[in-house]
């Protein structure tokens, strides 16, 4: 289980030698915060998959299905109007069982502290799930140089799992400054 881990650390950051200088140096299949999204995928496949669910659309998601990706899910934040597609927020999800993902999201914690410059770390269980009955998420943020990575465990009740079949998750986010101050005083 650890070099399964370390070979989806690994593939999700580029990393020198040295610790990383800032949030520029994630990647998740070769993919950086700051670069165009055009750079992978052509404008039309970007346009299609377009998701605005936020109270202010000054930035919105689009969701890659992946069989290539170290992820089954692939996910990005650009901001509206721009017509480079710069990537501000990014993120990878796998199916996983609740317990297993715990497990796994230690060793990615223990990873992503070992090889960046993190500042502070804030780990909670999550409130927002509270309208999925016992549903929660297992939280850590982890803050770093321009930015802050995300990794968390999504444990679903199992009528939320039947009726929107929504299943345990492990997920892992990077976003820059800019999207999160957007997130946190604009988005909601």
């Amino acid at each position: 289980m650890k070099k399964l881990l370390a070979i989806i650390i690994l593939s999700l950051c580029f990393i020198t030698p040295s610790q990383a200088d800032d949030i520029r140096d994630f990647q998740i299949d070769g993919i950086s915060i700051g670069d165009s999204l055009l750079d992978y995928f052509d404008k039309k496949k970007i346009s299609s998959r377009k998701k605005t669910f936020y109270n202010d659309d000054n930035f919105y998601k689009i969701n890659f299905n992946s069989n290539k990706s170290v992820y089954k899910l692939i996910n990005f934040h650009l901001k509206k109007n721009d017509n480079k597609f710069i990537v501000y927020s990014m993120g990878g999800r796998n199916i996983i069982e609740f317990n297993k993902c715990l497990e796994e999201k230690k060793l990615a914690i223990k990873e992503v502290k070992d090889v960046l410059g993190v500042q502070s770390q804030n780990d909670y269980i999550s409130d927002y799930r509270k309208q999925y009955g016992k549903s929660f998420a297992n939280v850590t943020d982890l803050k770093i140089e321009n930015g802050s990575v995300r990794i968390y465990c999504d444990n679903w009740t199992d009528k939320y799992e039947k009726e929107n079949k929504w299943k345990d998750s492990f997920n892992i986010s990077i976003s820059s400054q800019e999207f999160l101050d957007w997130l946190n005083t604009k988005a909601y």
